[in-house]
């Protein structure tokens, strides 16, 4: 038998108040229950960190696909980092930290992968491959791994001539000597 209310009703210590009252309830257990220990039972951790991990790297990389195929790497990481999680800090924020830094290194990855290809094509149209990064590969590993250490800290991690050089103990002419010469070297591998 189905009994007639009023919205009033409803709202004022009706059926939408004790609905609140249940899921307020509710999220005072779950929010007292202890979250899952990465070290012991990572699928329970899985299960309860997946969508707040997957909207963070969304967050960052914007395409759903890739923020999937990122999420389940950083989940990876996780795993095989599960020993070293510090009990004392939340399980979320180390998630998301993992997950973050994967999501940037991927957006870095492929800032490189474009910066190559536009310097490579500077000097005539490369040729239409398939993989851009199997080109990236192939173009990289032909470099020395000198000239590879310049192009990579340049391109994927963004730093300037100078920090370059302080980091690799070399003049800054050198630095740009070995970046302009890897370049050249590219481009010739890319178009010829």
């Amino acid at each position: 038998m189905w009994v007639r209310r009023s919205r009033a009703d409803l709202t004022r210590g009706g059926l939408a108040s004790s609905g609140r009252r249940a899921v307020s309830e509710a999220s005072a257990i779950v929010a007292d229950a202890p979250e899952p220990d990465p070290r012991d039972d990572f699928a329970a951790v899985y299960e309860a960190h997946y969508q707040v991990v997957y909207r963070a790297v969304r967050g960052v990389v914007l395409d759903p696909d890739l923020a999937e195929d990122v999420t389940q790497d950083a989940f990876v990481k996780a795993y095989r980092a599960r020993d070293r999680f510090a009990p004392t800090g939340r399980v979320e924020a180390w998630l998301c930290t993992i997950a973050v830094r994967e999501a940037i290194s991927r957006m870095r990855w492929s800032a490189l992968q474009r910066r190559v290809l536009e310097a490579t094509s500077r000097a005539g149209a490369a040729r239409p491959v398939a993989g851009t990064a199997e080109l990236l590969d192939d173009l990289l590993a032909a470099l020395s791994p000198k000239a590879r250490a310049v192009v990579v800290l340049h391109f994927l991690h963004g730093y300037r001539y100078r920090e370059i050089a302080a980091m690799l103990g070399l003049p800054e002419g050198t630095v740009a000597s070995r970046l302009s010469h890897a370049l050249t070297q590219m481009r010739r591998r890319a178009t010829g």
